[in-house]
């Protein structure tokens, strides 16, 4: 396993990937240092505004949509190129079997998404809470109380993306097609990303059940991948 996860390192083209995961925490640290700025000076009137809950909640839209469609992309690069374009016979000829090649795939995938969206998280979060003490506090209440949902939804956002990708993928890799892939996610995301904006506790339901129902994709892809014969 572990050579098979060095293979897959040393052929997948980590870089775009990695600048686009960079390009989200950017977008994250403009959006929540705007709704900073704008609680600190005119969103005293405004009591969601000038909340350090909802700035950090807005950050964690921006991420979870973000990273994933920075994983969507390593998903193309590592299931749906080497299954659907000129490699496949190589893909298949490989003298190892194929739930070996497929359990690495997604050790891979699941690995890169977890540390990339967590290290992104944590920048960002670790930005926003320090120039918030700077300038003066939104935050009210217990800073354990605030620490202990910013975790919480850290966790959910991660098991919600990967039923978000779960899901996309699967779609995509049945009707062979990288736009319907990105366009199931994002239809996906906006109604996450709207929900986690009004209200965090639906939105981590709603991220569960979508994680629930990604298991049953993932299955599906993993069963089509298994049946795969060159014609």
């Amino acid at each position: 396993m572990k050579t098979l996860l060095k293979l897959e390192l040393k052929k997948t083209r980590l870089w775009p990937c990695i600048l686009g995961g960079l390009a989200v925490v950017a977008a994250a640290l403009a959006l929540g240092g705007m709704f900073l700025a704008i609680g600190h000076t005119s969103g005293r009137s405004d009591p969601r505004l000038s909340s350090l809950a909802f700035v950090l909640q807005m950050a964690m839209v921006i991420l979870l949509v973000g990273f994933s469609l920075v994983a969507a992309a390593l998903c193309n690069l590592v299931f749906i190129d080497p299954y659907t374009g000129r490699n496949l016979a190589l893909t298949l000829s490989c003298p190892i079997s194929r739930d070996r090649i497929l359990l690495a795939k997604l050790i891979f995938v699941g690995f890169f998404t977890s540390l990339s969206y967590l290290a992104g998280t944590a920048i960002t979060l670790t930005v926003l809470l320090l120039v918030d003490r700077l300038v003066g506090s939104l935050g009210t209440g217990s800073p354990g109380s605030l620490f202990g949902q910013v975790l919480l939804m850290m966790v959910i956002s991660l098991v919600g993306l990967m039923g978000l990708v779960g899901i996309a993928l699967s779609i995509g890799f049945w009707k062979r097609s990288l736009p319907i892939m990105f366009t199931v996610l994002l239809l996906l995301d906006a109604v996450v990303g709207n929900l986690l904006s009004l209200s965090p506790l639906l939105a981590a339901l709603v991220l569960l059940l979508i994680f629930l129902a990604s298991l049953p994709a993932w299955w599906l892809l993993h069963r089509t991948l298994m049946n795969i014969e060159l014609s």
